[in-house]
Protein backbone atom coordinates (compact mmCIF):
# COMPACT_ATOMS: atom_id res chain seq x y z
CA UNK A 1 0.00 0.00 0.00
CA UNK A 2 3.04 2.15 0.28
CA UNK A 3 4.04 1.42 -3.26
CA UNK A 4 1.70 5.23 -4.34
CA UNK A 5 2.58 8.70 -3.04
CA UNK A 6 1.09 12.04 -4.44
CA UNK A 7 -2.52 13.00 -3.45
CA UNK A 8 -4.07 14.52 -7.21
CA UNK A 9 -0.78 14.00 -9.59
CA UNK A 10 -0.36 10.02 -7.91
CA UNK A 11 2.26 7.57 -8.77
CA UNK A 12 2.60 3.90 -8.10
CA UNK A 13 5.82 2.44 -8.60
CA UNK A 14 6.74 -1.20 -9.42
CA UNK A 15 8.89 -3.85 -9.82
CA UNK A 16 13.04 -5.07 -8.39
CA UNK A 17 16.19 -4.91 -9.63
CA UNK A 18 16.51 -8.21 -11.31
CA UNK A 19 12.85 -8.21 -12.41
CA UNK A 20 11.46 -8.89 -16.14
CA UNK A 21 10.36 -4.99 -15.91
CA UNK A 22 10.21 -1.69 -13.84
CA UNK A 23 7.73 0.78 -14.31
CA UNK A 24 5.08 2.82 -12.60
CA UNK A 25 1.46 3.37 -13.53
CA UNK A 26 0.35 7.46 -13.05
CA UNK A 27 -3.32 8.76 -12.34
CA UNK A 28 -4.33 12.05 -12.06
CA UNK A 29 -2.54 13.67 -14.83
CA UNK A 30 -4.84 15.90 -16.82
CA UNK A 31 -5.43 15.04 -20.77
CA UNK A 32 -3.89 16.84 -23.41
CA UNK A 33 -0.66 17.20 -22.02
CA UNK A 34 1.69 17.84 -24.91
CA UNK A 35 4.60 14.88 -23.82
CA UNK A 36 7.09 13.40 -26.01
CA UNK A 37 8.40 10.08 -25.34
CA UNK A 38 12.09 11.65 -26.41
CA UNK A 39 11.98 14.26 -23.20
CA UNK A 40 11.02 11.09 -20.88
CA UNK A 41 14.32 9.78 -22.26
CA UNK A 42 16.91 12.23 -21.77
CA UNK A 43 15.79 11.77 -18.38
CA UNK A 44 16.41 8.57 -18.26
CA UNK A 45 19.44 8.64 -20.28
CA UNK A 46 20.89 10.80 -17.19
CA UNK A 47 20.35 8.59 -14.68
CA UNK A 48 21.02 5.44 -16.87
CA UNK A 49 23.95 3.04 -15.75
CA UNK A 50 26.85 2.09 -18.13
CA UNK A 51 27.22 5.16 -19.27
CA UNK A 52 30.75 5.60 -18.35
CA UNK A 53 33.76 4.23 -16.10
CA UNK A 54 33.15 6.00 -13.05
CA UNK A 55 29.94 4.64 -12.49
CA UNK A 56 27.77 1.30 -12.53
CA UNK A 57 29.18 -1.00 -15.21
CA UNK A 58 25.56 -2.46 -15.65
CA UNK A 59 25.16 -1.68 -19.23
CA UNK A 60 21.15 -0.96 -19.15
CA UNK A 61 19.81 1.13 -22.09
CA UNK A 62 16.73 1.38 -20.17
CA UNK A 63 14.65 2.24 -23.44
CA UNK A 64 10.69 3.68 -21.91
CA UNK A 65 7.85 1.29 -23.06
CA UNK A 66 4.43 3.39 -22.94
CA UNK A 67 1.56 0.89 -22.26
CA UNK A 68 -1.34 3.47 -21.62
CA UNK A 69 -2.31 7.23 -21.03
CA UNK A 70 -0.88 8.43 -24.54
CA UNK A 71 -1.88 9.15 -27.97
CA UNK A 72 -0.91 11.12 -30.64
CA UNK A 73 1.79 12.42 -28.29
CA UNK A 74 -0.45 13.61 -25.46
CA UNK A 75 -2.20 12.63 -22.22
CA UNK A 76 -5.40 11.41 -22.62
CA UNK A 77 -6.48 11.65 -18.92
CA UNK A 78 -6.34 7.77 -18.28
CA UNK A 79 -3.78 5.80 -16.04
CA UNK A 80 -0.55 6.47 -18.06
CA UNK A 81 1.67 3.23 -17.17
CA UNK A 82 5.40 2.87 -18.70
CA UNK A 83 7.65 0.07 -18.38
CA UNK A 84 11.34 -0.13 -19.05
CA UNK A 85 12.57 -3.71 -19.49
CA UNK A 86 15.81 -4.95 -17.60
CA UNK A 87 17.96 -7.25 -19.87
CA UNK A 88 21.62 -6.94 -18.62
CA UNK A 89 20.88 -8.55 -15.34
CA UNK A 90 23.56 -11.05 -13.53
CA UNK A 91 21.78 -12.39 -10.93
CA UNK A 92 25.16 -15.16 -10.46
CA UNK A 93 26.62 -12.31 -9.09
CA UNK A 94 24.82 -12.62 -6.10
CA UNK A 95 24.28 -15.87 -5.35
CA UNK A 96 27.33 -16.15 -2.23
CA UNK A 97 24.93 -13.60 -0.79
CA UNK A 98 22.02 -15.64 -1.06
CA UNK A 99 22.07 -16.81 3.06
CA UNK A 100 23.47 -13.36 4.61
CA UNK A 101 22.82 -9.97 5.22
CA UNK A 102 25.28 -7.55 3.18
CA UNK A 103 26.21 -4.59 5.71
CA UNK A 104 24.57 -1.05 5.09
CA UNK A 105 21.67 -2.66 2.87
CA UNK A 106 17.97 -3.17 3.47
CA UNK A 107 18.74 -6.59 3.40
CA UNK A 108 18.23 -7.78 7.07
CA UNK A 109 15.17 -5.52 7.73
CA UNK A 110 13.96 -6.72 4.72
CA UNK A 111 14.18 -9.89 6.18
CA UNK A 112 12.80 -9.55 9.65
CA UNK A 113 9.94 -7.64 8.51
CA UNK A 114 8.46 -10.31 5.48
CA UNK A 115 10.57 -13.16 6.43
CA UNK A 116 11.90 -13.66 2.93
CA UNK A 117 13.74 -11.06 0.16
CA UNK A 118 14.84 -10.77 -3.27
CA UNK A 119 18.74 -10.97 -2.78
CA UNK A 120 19.20 -11.09 -6.51
CA UNK A 121 20.25 -6.80 -6.43
CA UNK A 122 18.58 -5.86 -3.28
CA UNK A 123 14.69 -6.62 -5.26
CA UNK A 124 12.65 -3.58 -4.45
CA UNK A 125 14.95 -1.67 -2.09
CA UNK A 126 17.69 -1.23 -5.47
CA UNK A 127 18.23 2.04 -6.49
CA UNK A 128 17.46 0.94 -9.65
CA UNK A 129 13.48 0.92 -8.83
CA UNK A 130 13.79 4.60 -9.16
CA UNK A 131 13.72 4.86 -13.17
CA UNK A 132 9.71 5.00 -12.14
CA UNK A 133 10.17 8.32 -10.46
CA UNK A 134 12.61 9.44 -13.16
CA UNK A 135 9.78 8.73 -15.80
CA UNK A 136 6.95 9.62 -13.44
CA UNK A 137 9.33 12.91 -12.72
CA UNK A 138 9.43 13.86 -15.86
CA UNK A 139 6.03 14.40 -16.85
CA UNK A 140 5.32 16.37 -13.94
CA UNK A 141 8.57 18.13 -14.87
CA UNK A 142 7.02 18.97 -18.22
CA UNK A 143 3.54 20.35 -16.97
CA UNK A 144 5.35 22.42 -14.77
CA UNK A 145 7.46 23.84 -17.14
CA UNK A 146 4.87 24.78 -19.76
CA UNK A 147 2.03 25.91 -17.30
CA UNK A 148 3.91 27.56 -14.93
CA UNK A 149 7.35 28.09 -16.27
CA UNK A 150 8.39 26.46 -13.04
CA UNK A 151 12.28 25.15 -13.50
CA UNK A 152 13.95 22.84 -11.05
CA UNK A 153 17.35 21.44 -11.35
CA UNK A 154 19.94 19.75 -9.56
CA UNK A 155 23.65 19.22 -9.14
CA UNK A 156 26.51 17.66 -7.32
CA UNK A 157 27.51 20.22 -4.24
CA UNK A 158 30.40 18.18 -2.69
CA UNK A 159 31.79 14.91 -3.02
CA UNK A 160 33.00 13.35 0.26
CA UNK A 161 34.89 16.68 1.96
CA UNK A 162 35.70 18.10 -1.47
CA UNK A 163 33.73 20.92 -2.72
CA UNK A 164 32.46 21.52 -6.26
CA UNK A 165 32.21 25.32 -7.36
CA UNK A 166 29.40 26.46 -8.93
CA UNK A 167 30.01 28.21 -12.52
CA UNK A 168 27.30 27.67 -14.66
CA UNK A 169 23.94 25.63 -14.29
CA UNK A 170 24.52 24.89 -18.54
CA UNK A 171 27.47 22.02 -17.46
CA UNK A 172 25.37 19.93 -15.02
CA UNK A 173 23.41 17.89 -17.82
CA UNK A 174 26.62 17.62 -20.23
CA UNK A 175 28.66 16.56 -17.50
CA UNK A 176 29.30 12.65 -15.85
CA UNK A 177 29.02 13.89 -12.19
CA UNK A 178 25.89 16.63 -12.75
CA UNK A 179 28.75 18.90 -12.03
CA UNK A 180 28.07 22.52 -12.33
CA UNK A 181 31.78 23.26 -13.25
CA UNK A 182 33.33 22.55 -16.49
CA UNK A 183 36.77 21.17 -14.57
CA UNK A 184 35.92 17.61 -13.09
CA UNK A 185 39.41 16.90 -11.81
CA UNK A 186 38.52 16.89 -8.21
CA UNK A 187 35.40 14.23 -8.86
CA UNK A 188 37.84 12.08 -10.73
CA UNK A 189 40.57 12.20 -8.22
CA UNK A 190 37.99 11.18 -5.51
CA UNK A 191 35.96 8.32 -7.69
CA UNK A 192 39.54 7.07 -9.40
CA UNK A 193 40.60 6.91 -5.75
CA UNK A 194 37.25 5.32 -4.37
CA UNK A 195 37.35 2.17 -7.03
CA UNK A 196 41.21 2.06 -6.51
CA UNK A 197 40.73 1.44 -3.09
CA UNK A 198 37.42 -1.04 -3.82
CA UNK A 199 35.41 0.97 -0.99
CA UNK A 200 32.71 3.80 -1.42
CA UNK A 201 32.17 7.76 -0.98
CA UNK A 202 29.53 9.98 -0.05
CA UNK A 203 28.33 13.55 -1.56
CA UNK A 204 25.90 16.28 -1.30
CA UNK A 205 23.53 17.25 -3.85
CA UNK A 206 21.49 21.19 -4.31
CA UNK A 207 18.64 21.33 -5.70
CA UNK A 208 17.08 24.73 -6.78
CA UNK A 209 12.94 25.83 -7.89
CA UNK A 210 12.90 28.92 -9.96
CA UNK A 211 9.65 30.44 -10.51
CA UNK A 212 7.14 29.03 -7.83
CA UNK A 213 4.64 31.77 -6.86
CA UNK A 214 4.02 32.45 -2.94
CA UNK A 215 1.63 31.02 -1.28
CA UNK A 216 2.24 27.27 -1.52
CA UNK A 217 2.07 24.65 1.08
CA UNK A 218 -0.13 24.43 4.23
CA UNK A 219 -0.02 24.65 8.21
CA UNK A 220 0.51 22.47 10.10
CA UNK A 221 1.34 19.06 8.79
CA UNK A 222 1.42 19.61 5.28
CA UNK A 223 4.10 21.81 5.17
CA UNK A 224 6.13 22.56 1.54
CA UNK A 225 9.37 22.03 2.96
CA UNK A 226 8.10 18.82 4.93
CA UNK A 227 6.63 17.19 2.58
CA UNK A 228 9.68 17.61 0.07
CA UNK A 229 12.09 16.64 3.34
CA UNK A 230 9.14 13.46 3.62
CA UNK A 231 9.47 12.21 0.36
CA UNK A 232 12.96 13.00 -0.48
CA UNK A 233 14.53 11.28 2.77
CA UNK A 234 12.55 8.16 1.64
CA UNK A 235 15.64 7.89 -1.90
CA UNK A 236 17.69 5.39 -1.83
CA UNK A 237 20.53 6.13 0.13
CA UNK A 238 19.51 9.96 1.36
CA UNK A 239 20.69 10.13 4.94
CA UNK A 240 19.93 14.63 5.66
CA UNK A 241 18.09 17.27 3.51
CA UNK A 242 19.08 21.16 4.74
CA UNK A 243 16.65 24.18 3.63
CA UNK A 244 18.58 26.80 3.47
CA UNK A 245 20.70 27.74 6.03
CA UNK A 246 20.50 24.70 7.62
CA UNK A 247 22.37 23.60 10.04
CA UNK A 248 24.54 26.63 9.15
CA UNK A 249 22.00 28.59 11.19
CA UNK A 250 22.66 27.62 14.77
CA UNK A 251 26.22 29.62 13.73
CA UNK A 252 24.27 32.65 13.32
CA UNK A 253 22.35 35.51 15.20
CA UNK A 254 18.65 36.28 14.62
CA UNK A 255 19.87 39.58 12.96
CA UNK A 256 21.77 37.59 10.96
CA UNK A 257 19.41 34.60 9.53
CA UNK A 258 16.53 36.80 9.32
CA UNK A 259 15.30 37.86 5.89
CA UNK A 260 14.95 41.71 6.16
CA UNK A 261 12.23 42.98 3.35
CA UNK A 262 11.60 46.29 2.21
CA UNK A 263 9.35 47.69 -1.05
CA UNK A 264 11.26 45.37 -3.26
CA UNK A 265 10.75 42.41 -1.54
CA UNK A 266 13.03 40.24 0.86
CA UNK A 267 16.89 41.46 0.96
CA UNK A 268 17.99 37.84 1.14
CA UNK A 269 16.81 34.47 0.99
CA UNK A 270 18.75 32.76 4.60
CA UNK A 271 15.33 30.87 4.53
CA UNK A 272 15.99 28.86 1.09
CA UNK A 273 12.17 30.44 -0.19
CA UNK A 274 10.05 28.99 2.93
CA UNK A 275 9.10 30.17 5.58
CA UNK A 276 6.36 28.45 7.88
CA UNK A 277 5.63 25.87 5.44
CA UNK A 278 4.54 27.74 2.80
CA UNK A 279 6.45 29.35 -0.21
CA UNK A 280 7.60 32.87 -0.55
CA UNK A 281 7.77 33.19 -4.14
CA UNK A 282 11.81 33.31 -3.63
CA UNK A 283 14.56 30.44 -5.25
CA UNK A 284 13.91 27.44 -3.21
CA UNK A 285 17.25 25.71 -2.14
CA UNK A 286 17.73 22.79 -0.07
CA UNK A 287 20.67 20.32 0.15
CA UNK A 288 20.47 16.72 0.25
CA UNK A 289 23.12 14.22 1.54
CA UNK A 290 23.63 10.95 0.71
CA UNK A 291 25.43 7.92 2.02
CA UNK A 292 28.35 5.70 0.46
CA UNK A 293 26.95 2.96 -1.51
CA UNK A 294 26.95 0.28 0.89
CA UNK A 295 28.01 -2.39 -1.71
CA UNK A 296 31.78 -2.32 -1.61
CA UNK A 297 34.68 -4.96 -2.85
CA UNK A 298 36.19 -4.91 0.78
CA UNK A 299 36.07 -7.84 3.25
CA UNK A 300 32.99 -7.03 6.07
CA UNK A 301 31.51 -9.34 8.22
CA UNK A 302 27.94 -10.24 8.78
CA UNK A 303 25.76 -12.64 10.02
CA UNK A 304 23.30 -15.70 8.25
CA UNK A 305 19.85 -15.72 7.71
CA UNK A 306 19.09 -17.67 10.85
CA UNK A 307 21.15 -15.09 12.83
CA UNK A 308 23.18 -17.67 14.66
CA UNK A 309 26.94 -17.75 12.44
CA UNK A 310 29.18 -14.81 11.99
CA UNK A 311 30.19 -15.06 8.27
CA UNK A 312 33.05 -13.27 6.15
CA UNK A 313 31.59 -11.66 2.79
CA UNK A 314 32.62 -10.29 -0.06
CA UNK A 315 30.34 -8.70 -2.51
CA UNK A 316 30.65 -9.00 -6.24
CA UNK A 317 28.63 -7.26 -9.00
CA UNK A 318 28.45 -3.83 -10.56
CA UNK A 319 28.18 -1.18 -8.19
CA UNK A 320 28.63 2.57 -8.12
CA UNK A 321 31.72 3.92 -6.12
CA UNK A 322 29.55 6.96 -5.25
CA UNK A 323 25.71 6.63 -5.83
CA UNK A 324 25.23 10.01 -5.29
CA UNK A 325 26.60 10.51 -8.94
CA UNK A 326 23.54 9.49 -10.84
CA UNK A 327 20.90 10.61 -7.93
CA UNK A 328 20.53 14.57 -8.89
CA UNK A 329 17.90 13.69 -11.57
CA UNK A 330 16.19 11.35 -9.15
CA UNK A 331 15.64 14.76 -6.83
CA UNK A 332 14.62 16.71 -9.68
CA UNK A 333 11.92 14.56 -10.77
CA UNK A 334 10.61 13.52 -7.29
CA UNK A 335 10.75 17.08 -6.17
CA UNK A 336 8.71 18.00 -10.08
CA UNK A 337 6.10 15.77 -8.78
CA UNK A 338 5.56 16.73 -4.90
CA UNK A 339 5.24 20.56 -6.38
CA UNK A 340 2.77 19.72 -8.58
CA UNK A 341 0.83 18.02 -6.42
CA UNK A 342 1.44 20.97 -4.29
CA UNK A 343 0.20 23.94 -6.80
CA UNK A 344 -2.88 21.24 -7.29
CA UNK A 345 -3.93 21.45 -4.00
CA UNK A 346 -3.51 24.99 -3.35
CA UNK A 347 -5.62 25.50 -6.68
CA UNK A 348 -7.86 22.64 -7.32
CA UNK A 349 -9.58 24.07 -10.33
CA UNK A 350 -6.19 24.33 -12.57
CA UNK A 351 -6.73 21.66 -14.85
CA UNK A 352 -10.72 22.25 -14.92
Amino acid sequence: MYNTFGDFFKVTTFGESHGKSIGCVIDGCPSGIKLDKKFIQYNLNLRRPGKNKYVSRRNEKDKINIISGIYKKRTTGTPICILVNNFNKISKDYKDIKDVFRPGHADITYYVKYGLRDYKGGGRSSARTTISLVIAGSIAKKILINFFNINIYSYLESISNEKINFVNKKFINSSFFFSPCYKEKKILKKIKSTIKNCDSIGASIKTIITGLFPGIGDPCFKKLDMELARIISGLNAVKAISFGNGIDSINKKGSENNDNINKKGFKSNNSGGILGGISTGQDIFFTTYIKPTPSIFLEQTTLDKNFKEERKINIKGRHDPCVAARAPIIVDSLVSIIILNSIIIQRTNLFV
